[in-house]
C-alpha cells in the first residue's frame, strides 16, 4: 500500500470514529480533523495553527490558563511512550465552558523519533457536572444534623452518614450491611414490615413519628421521612430514610402541656375566685337597691311633712308680714326641694343601675308639653331669672317617653338655674322634622372649664369651678342614658363666665 493509499485509509477510518480527531505534524500543527471535530464545537478548527481554536481559552483543572505555547499532554507523549490523557475546560467565546477529555497518543519515524501526534477530543460537560452535583449531594448528605440512611428492600443498611452516626452512635462500619432493625425496639418491629410495604408499594411515608434505639440502649423519640429509591429504568431498588431526633421537640411540648395545665388551674381558681366577688358583688348591689330605694321613699315622706309644714307656716304667718319668717320658710323649702331633687337623683341611678326602666314612646304636642315644662321650672327660677321658650320647625307632633324627656330637661332647666345668678336670661329651644328632633337649653352662666370637659357625663362628677353650690353629680350622667334609652345622644358647648348650651338629638321616628 503506498503512503497515499494509508494516509487515504486512515482518513476514512477517523471519518467513522464518533470522537473528534485531531492529526498534528512534528512541530504540532493541525494538519488534519474529523467530521467529529468540525462538529465538536461548532466551530472548524484552525489547520497549519498549533491553536486549533483561537477564540477558546483552555483552563486546566485549577482554572489557570493554559498558553499555546504549553502542551501539558503534547510534551508527556514527545518524551514518554504510550498514551496521555488529560481533562481540560474549555471556555467558547460567549462564556460557556465545555469539559474536555484529551487523549493523545505520538507518531513516530522509522527512527523512533517523534514525528507528530493524534489527538481525541471527547465531550464529558454532562458526566461532569453529573458528578458535580453527586458530590454536591454527597456533602449535603455528609454535613446533615439529621440521620439520613439508605436502605434495600429487604431493610439491610446500605448507606449511613455523620447524622446517623450522631444520634444513633454507629460507625458507618458498623451499620453498613446490618439489618435496620439494629436501631428498632423490639415492640416497634411490626412498624418497619408496614414501611417496606409502602415503599415497596411507592408510597411515600412523611414525618412519621416513633421511638428508635440508640448503641447505648437509649429509646428516643424521632421523625421518620421515607422515600422509595429507583434505579435508571424506574424500579424501586431501597428506600432513603431521614431521622430526625425531636427529643428536644418533645420536652418543649411536655413542658407546654404541664404549663398550659397550670394556667388552666390558676385560671380555674381565678375565675372561682372572681365568681365568688361577683356573687359578693351582686349581694351588695341588691343591698345597695334596696336601701336606696327604701331610703329615698322614707326620706321622702318626712321631707313632704317638713314642706306641708313650711306652708303652713308661712300662710298662718301672712297677717304678721314678718320678713325673717317668709326669709326662713323659704330657706326650709328651698333645703327641701334641693333633698328630694338628691334623692330623685339617686332613686333614678338605682332604676338605672338595675334595669328597672321601661321606655313608653307615645305620640305628644312638643310645644306643648315644653310650655308646660318652662312654667313648671319658672316657679322655682331666681330672682330676675326669666325662660324663654321657642319652637321650629316642620311639625309638633313627637315620639318619645314623656317621663323620661320631663326628667332630662328638668335636669338640664335646674341646672342653668343653678348655675346662672340673678337676672339672666334662660332658653329652651325646640326643632322638629321628618329625620330629627332637637331640644336646647342654654344659659348665661359660670361655663365648664376645659380640663373638666371630658368628665362631665361620669356620675358623681362635678366641674372645679361649682364651688359651693349643690349638687350630685348624677344629673348630667342620668340625662345622657335617659337620651340613650330613647334612641338619642347629648352634646354640649360652653365658655367660662359666658354660659353654656345642652343639646339632645332624637332620630324621628325613634329607632327600634
Amino acid at each position: 500500500m503506498t503512503m497515499t493509499e494509508h494516509r487515504i485509509s486512515l482518513l476514512n477510518f477517523y471519518e467513522q470514529l464518533p470522537v473528534a480527531v485531531y492529526v498534528c505534524n512534528r512541530n504540532d500543527e493541525l494538519v488534519e480533523y474529523n467530521l467529529a471535530a468540525a462538529s465538536l464545537f461548532g466551530v472548524t478548527p484552525l489547520t497549519g495553527s498549533r491553536d486549533w481554536y483561537p477564540s477558546f481559552k483552555i483552563l486546566d483543572h485549577e482554572g489557570h490558563q493554559i498558553g499555546t505555547g504549553h502542551r501539558p499532554v503534547t510534551n508527556a507523549i514527545k518524551t514518554n511512550p504510550g498514551s496521555h490523557r488529560r481533562e481540560l475546560r474549555f471556555r467558547l467565546p460567549d462564556g460557556t465552558d465545555r469539559y474536555i477529555l484529551v487523549s493523545s497518543v505520538a507518531i513516530r519515524d522509522g527512527a523512533g523519533d517523534y514525528d507528530g501526534a493524534i489527538h481525541t477530543l471527547s465531550d464529558i460537560t454532562a458526566q461532569h457536572s453529573s458528578e458535580s452535583q453527586q458530590s454536591l449531594l454527597a456533602a449535603i448528605v455528609d454535613s446533615s444534623e439529621d440521620a439520613i440512611i439508605g436502605k434495600d428492600l429487604d431493610g439491610n443498611i446500605t448507606s449511613w452518614n455523620r447524622g446517623a452516626e450522631r444520634i444513633f452512635g454507629y460507625t458507618a462500619a458498623e451499620a453498613i450491611g446490618q439489618h435496620v432493625n439494629l436501631i428498632i425496639p423490639e415492640e416497634r418491629l411490626a412498624e418497619e414490615t408496614r414501611i417496606i410495604k409502602a415503599i415497596r408499594e411507592g408510597k411515600k411515608v412523611e414525618h412519621f413519628e416513633t421511638i428508635r434505639r440508640t448503641k447505648a440502649g437509649k429509646a428516643i423519640p424521632i421523625s421518620l421521612t421515607i422515600s422509595p429509591v429507583r434505579d435508571a429504568s424506574g424500579r424501586i431498588t431501597g428506600a432513603s430514610k431521614i431521622a430526625r431526633d425531636i427529643t428536644r421537640q418533645k420536652q418543649v411540648e411536655e413542658q407546654v402541656i404541664a404549663y398550659t395545665s397550670h394556667l388552666e388551674d390558676m385560671v380555674a381558681q381565678r375565675t372561682a375566685e372572681l365568681d365568688q366577688a361577683l356573687q359578693k358583688e351582686r349581694e351588695l348591689g341588691q343591698l345597695k337597691s334596696r336601701f336606696v330605694s327604701m331610703a329615698s321613699h322614707e326620706f321622702r315622706t318626712p321631707l313632704s311633712s317638713v314642706k306641708l309644714s313650711a306652708s303652713l307656716i308661712e300662710k298662718y304667718a301672712q297677717p304678721y308680714a314678718d320678713q325673717h319668717i317668709a326669709k326662713h320658710v323659704s330657706k326650709i323649702k328651698n333645703s327641701v326641694n334641693d333633698l328630694s331633687a338628691i334623692l330623685g337623683d339617686f332613686l333614678s341611678l338605682e332604676k338605672l343601675e338595675s334595669g328597672k326602666i321601661n321606655v313608653s314612646l307615645t305620640e305628644f304636642d312638643l310645644p306643648e308639653f315644653c310650655q308646660e315644662t318652662t312654667g313648671e321650672m319658672q316657679l322655682l327660677a331666681k330672682p330676675g331669672q326669666q325662660m324663654v321658650y321657642r319652637h321650629s320647625g316642620t311639625s309638633d307632633r313627637v315620639i318619645l317617653d314623656q317621663h323620661l324627656l320631663k326628667n332630662c330637661l328638668h335636669n338640664l332647666l335646674s341646672n342653668a338655674i343653678k348655675y346662672s345668678g340673678e337676672n339672666t336670661l334662660i332658653r329652651l329651644d325646640t326643632e322638629l322634622n321628618t329625620e330629627e328632633c332637637r331640644l336646647s337649653v342654654a344659659d348665661q352662666g359660670i361655663g365648664i372649664p376645659e380640663a373638666d370637659k371630658p368628665h362631665l357625663f361620669s356620675a358623681f362628677f362635678r366641674a372645679g369651678n361649682t364651688g359651693t353650690i349643690q349638687g350630685t353629680g348624677l344629673g348630667l350622667n342620668i340625662v345622657a342614658r335617659y337620651a340613650s334609652l330613647m334612641g338619642g345622644s347629648v352634646d354640649f358647648e360652653s365658655r367660662c363666665g359666658q354660659g353654656t348650651t345642652f343639646s339632645l338629638y332624637f332620630p324621628q321616628p325613634p329607632y327600634q
